[in-house]
C-alpha cells in the first residue's frame, strides 16, 4: 500500500497535511491524471483506500469543501506508524468477464474496480435495476461512490468500460414538476422559466390545451428526458412541445435534449404557434451575443421560416423572453 504518494505525505513535519499539499502529492506521484476531468474522484479515491488502510485520517464533514465535483477534505492527517493492509496481487484476483480491462487501470480506480468485481462474484446473477446510489453503498458502503467514479457524469464507469447496467445501478433523473389538466391525448408543454410555467398552467386548467404543463428549468431540462417520458406516462399525453426564451441559450436547451435522445426516445418539438406570437408580438430586449454559427441554431429549432425570422432579430441584437405572453395575454385579458 506504500507508495510515492503516501510517502511524499509522510515527508511533512506535521501530521494534518493541506489539501493544497495532498493534491500537490497526489498530481506528482500519479502525472497521468493532472489531463483527466475525473481527477479529483480519483484523488478521492485514494484518500479513501489508504483510510481503509490506516494510513491516514480524513476530517469530519464540516472540514469538506462545500463545493467540488467530488468535494475533497481541506485537510488529511497522516498517521506515522499506521497499521497498513497487506499489498494486493491484483493479478490473482478472479476477475469477471466485464472488468477484464483492470490491467489498465491505475491504482487509485483499480482498488474501486476490485470492490465492484467482489460485488459481482457476489451478485451478478441476482441483480435487479436499482437507483445509482443504492447501489453505491451496498459495494462501498458509500452512496456517493458511484457518482464520482461515473464518466464525465454519464452512465458508465472507468472511461466508458462499464456500463451502469452491468452493475443493475441507473441514474435517477431528477424529477420535472408539472400540473396536469383534465385534456388526456393532448400534447405536455414544456416552458424554460418558472414565472411562465404558472402562468400556462393556469391558464391552461380552462383552456386544456396541454394534458400538463411542465417546468423544464433552464438548461436542467437538457438532462430530463426520462423524466419527461414518466410525465407522460402519468398525464397520459402524446408527444411534448417546448417553449422558451428567443435568445440562443433558450434555443440550445431543447436542441441538447434532443441529441441526446437516440433510439427512437421521446424527443420536444418546438410549440411553433406560440413562438410565432413571441416573434410578432413579444417584448424586445437587447441581446450581445456574436452573430458568427447562431443563424443554423435558430433554424435547426424552428426550421426555416420561422428560425429566419428568429436569426433576423438576433442580428438585429434583440432577443425576446417567453415571459412576454404572459397570464393576462393567454387568459385575452390584455
Amino acid at each position: 500500500m506504500s507508495d510515492a504518494f503516501l510517502e511524499a505525505l509522510r515527508t511533512g513535519s506535521r501530521k494534518r497535511v493541506a489539501l493544497e499539499d495532498v493534491r500537490r502529492a497526489f498530481f506528482a506521484a500519479h502525472p497521468e491524471v493532472l489531463t483527466n476531468p475525473g481527477r479529483n474522484a480519483l484523488l478521492l479515491e485514494r484518500l479513501h483506500a489508504l483510510e481503509e488502510a490506516g494510513a491516514l485520517a480524513l476530517p469530519a464533514p464540516g472540514s469538506w469543501e462545500k463545493v467540488g465535483n467530488p468535494p475533497l477534505p481541506t485537510w488529511v492527517q497522516v498517521k506515522r506508524t499506521p497499521a497498513l493492509a497487506p499489498v494486493v496481487d491484483y493479478a490473482t484476483v478472479p476477475w469477471v468477464p466485464e472488468l477484464g480491462f483492470w490491467p489498465e487501470l491505475k491504482p487509485p480506480p483499480l482498488e474501486a474496480a476490485r470492490a465492484i468485481n467482489d460485488f459481482l462474484l457476489r451478485r451478478r446473477t441476482t441483480l435487479k435495476m436499482v437507483p445509482i446510489k443504492e447501489r453505491s453503498l451496498e459495494i462501498f458502503g458509500d452512496e456517493k461512490r458511484l457518482d464520482a467514479l461515473r464518466a464525465s457524469g454519464g452512465n458508465s464507469l472507468f472511461g466508458g468500460r462499464l456500463p451502469l447496467s452491468a452493475l443493475g445501478a441507473f441514474v435517477v433523473p431528477s424529477p420535472l414538476p408539472y400540473r396536469m389538466a383534465d385534456a388526456a391525448g393532448q400534447p405536455v408543454l414544456v416552458v424554460e422559466n418558472h414565472n411562465s410555467f404558472w402562468s400556462f398552467g393556469e391558464w391552461n386548467q380552462q383552456a386544456r390545451r396541454y394534458a400538463a404543463v411542465v417546468y423544464g428549468s433552464g438548461k436542467a431540462f437538457q438532462g430530463s428526458g426520462d423524466a419527461l417520458e414518466q410525465v407522460l406516462h402519468e398525464v397520459t399525453g402524446v408527444g411534448a412541445l417546448y417553449l422558451g426564451d428567443l435568445d440562443p441559450a433558450g434555443v440550445r436547451i431543447p436542441l441538447e435534449f434532443n441529441r441526446a435522445r437516440a433510439g427512437g426516445r421521446e424527443k420536444v418539438a418546438p410549440a411553433t404557434e406560440l413562438y410565432a406570437w413571441l416573434l410578432a408580438n413579444g417584448r424586445q430586449r437587447s441581446l450581445d451575443v456574436p452573430s458568427n454559427g447562431i443563424e443554423s441554431l435558430a433554424v435547426d429549432w424552428l426550421g426555416a421560416e420561422l428560425g429566419g425570422e428568429l436569426f433576423k432579430l438576433w442580428r438585429a441584437g434583440c432577443w425576446i423572453p417567453q415571459e412576454s405572453l404572459g397570464f393576462e395575454r393567454l387568459s385575452g385579458e390584455d
